[in-house]
């Protein structure tokens, strides 16, 4: 099973919770939710589902069955749910630039985004959080209205930096609309230091014109190319922009522009040059490429490390911070001992886990040879070599279905039901259903 992080589980339910009325979603077309919206003058609030990730739509299902949605959601929203990856759900998806699937957006009536949320979870104020912020979101300017004003020739500076910033805030993409703000300034403009760090921060596309102009004044803003989260947004938006155009040229360069940030580690430089690439080969559904590049990642980049090793650096993490040694995000103050701080349990351990159980997944969706297969299954169990929980298990038991040793898948999924029902998850349903497609031979 795919694993549900970032997902956030609520297992302590009230009686009649999961009965309970919360949010109506539409059972007509998105053409119709549309119309609604309009008429009704009221937000769109989307959710994509993924199928062959059926805990998470379990998930998400106990969110929106709870009583606490059903006011909020029916005053302020007209709310649709599609599958993600196919049909209508899929058009959708592309349209506004959805980067995951299971995923949730609440749009304006013009299709505009105003909030995202990537994954799924069962615990409601999330979603509430996410329509309160979507609701303020909505009483600024509309985004429609900027579009237009581009859309009839305005380029003025101001304009054009809140166009820009809002299209930003939204999750969408920037990259003509930065490079028409870059052609339209002055050349003396171009040296400023603050609006290269503005070109900078909106992730320019690797190659492209505002990308130019901030290289050819690097060094002015040498120390900003040491931003991890800037770094980021630009390869996101220039992968973004290769898998859309199917450009392998762009792609290559975004992943040497990966390998740069690391500057003089070189060793990390090059695994994340490779996850570039692979992001890449995945995003354009080659099949072949992808497996054999995330074949030798996870082996080098996982496999190598020792489980006990794993744990001891969670241990020592643990101590340095109980100690307010551990180092803080932003440049703030270390902790003082006995402070309290939101940290996330085992971040090495849950790093590793993730990663190789989102592989071994993904690679038994793609694939039914034996060679990747069997690989598939050694990166699953190291996960269980971590920690046993049901999505894990499940994991496990798919593979060693597909390899044909169906006796051992259906004795590990037996397990991963027994272990969620336990913890009474909302995973229980799938991970049952899943158990009784394999005794019937028909996952």
């Amino acid at each position: 099973m795919k694993l549900l992080y970032p997902f956030l589980f609520l297992f302590v339910l009230t009686p009649g919770f999961l009965s309970a009325q919360g949010i109506v979603f539409e059972k007509g077309s998105w053409a119709d939710a549309l119309k609604k919206a309009k008429k009704e003058k009221k937000l769109l609030f989307l959710h994509f589902d993924k199928p062959s990730c059926g805990a998470c739509t379990e998930v998400a299902s106990t969110a929106f069955n709870s009583p606490l949605m059903q006011e909020k959601f029916a005053l302020h929203f007209i709310s649709f749910r599609t599958d993600g990856t196919t049909g209508i759900g899929k058009e959708l998806a592309e349209k506004v630039d959805v980067e995951c699937m299971p995923s949730s957006l609440f749009m304006d009536a013009d299709e505009n985004p105003l909030v995202r949320y990537c994954g799924s979870t069962s615990f409601d104020r999330l979603y509430l959080e996410k329509a309160e912020e979507a609701l303020t979101k909505n009483k600024e300017r509309p985004l429609k209205s900027l579009t237009e004003a581009y859309a009839q020739g305005n380029r003025s500076s101001q304009f054009m930096r809140t166009y820009i910033d809002r299209l930003q805030e939204m999750g969408l993409s920037t990259n003509d609309q930065l490079d028409a703000y870059v052609l339209s300034l002055p050349s003396d403009s171009l040296r400023s230091g603050s609006l290269l760090r503005f070109i900078f921060e909106q992730g320019p596309v690797v190659g492209s014109k505002a990308d130019s102009v901030f290289r050819q004044n690097y060094a002015k803003t040498d120390s900003l190319y040491k931003a991890v989260e800037l770094n980021n947004r630009i390869v996101n938006n220039s992968l973004r922009k290769a898998i859309k155009e199917k450009n392998v040229s762009l792609a290559s360069r975004t992943a040497i522009f990966r390998l740069r940030t690391y500057q003089n580690d070189y060793k990390n430089g090059i695994a994340a040059q490779q996850w570039v690439m692979m992001r890449y080969f995945r995003g354009i559904q080659d099949t072949l490429q992808y497996l054999r590049l995330a074949s030798d990642y996870y082996d080098k980049q996982f496999m190598t490390a020792r489980v006990d090793s794993v744990q001891k650096l969670d241990e020592l993490d643990h101590q340095r911070r109980m100690r307010g040694e551990f180092p803080q995000p932003n440049g703030t103050k270390p902790l003082v001992p006995g402070q309290m701080v939101s940290v996330v349990a085992f971040p090495n351990t849950q790093r590793f886990v993730s990663a190789l159980n989102q592989a071994a997944w993904d690679f038994q969706e793609l694939t039914r040879d034996t060679v990747y297969l069997k690989k598939a299954l050694s990166w699953s169990k190291r996960t269980l070599e971590y920690r046993e929980d049901g999505s894990l298990m499940d994991t496990y038991a798919h593979i060693l279905y597909w390899l044909g040793r169906k006796e051992e898948a259906l004795e590990w999924q037996t397990k991963a039901v027994n272990r969620e029902k336990g913890r009474g998850s909302p995973m229980i349903a799938s991970l049952e259903a899943t158990l009784n497609k394999m005794k019937n031979g028909t996952l």
